[in-house]
């Protein structure tokens, strides 16, 4: 049985990544896979098994981003996390996004020691 089923941010990395892309674009960017996802949640039949939406975020590096589908929800819980270890930190409100009004957002710190930059990763999406 398939646990997830992803799609990848569908834009050229130049746009989202490397010093040409303008934070503006990428915050439209991930805007609409926020809006993508809260449309496949509102179309969800929930009654045939577990379904959870969720947008994954990898700030600054945007082009990994996507939307995924979970089926398995101490999978998802894996993506989740226990807490959101960057609050009260939220990319929401760094980037003025709208998000779904039943969804949750956590991020956490994922700088590895070779990074030239912070990398936070994020999970907004409906609750598990």
């Amino acid at each position: 049985m398939e646990r997830y089923t992803h799609w990848k941010i569908p834009v050229h990395e130049a746009l989202v990544q490397g010093p040409q892309a303008r934070i503006e674009v990428k915050a439209f960017c991930i805007q609409q896979l926020l809006e993508a996802a809260s449309h496949l949640s509102s179309a969800a039949d929930h009654s045939q098994g577990y379904y959870r939406v969720a947008c994954l975020l990898v700030w600054p590096w945007v082009h990994q981003s996507e939307i995924t589908l979970f089926y398995d929800r101490d999978y998802y819980l894996g993506f989740l996390g226990d807490t959101n270890s960057l609050k009260p930190e939220r990319i929401s409100h760094a980037l003025a996004l709208r998000t779904p009004a039943q969804f949750i957002e956590h991020g956490h710190d994922v700088t590895q020691p070779d990074d030239e930059v912070a990398v936070q990763w994020w999970c907004i999406g409906e609750p598990a």
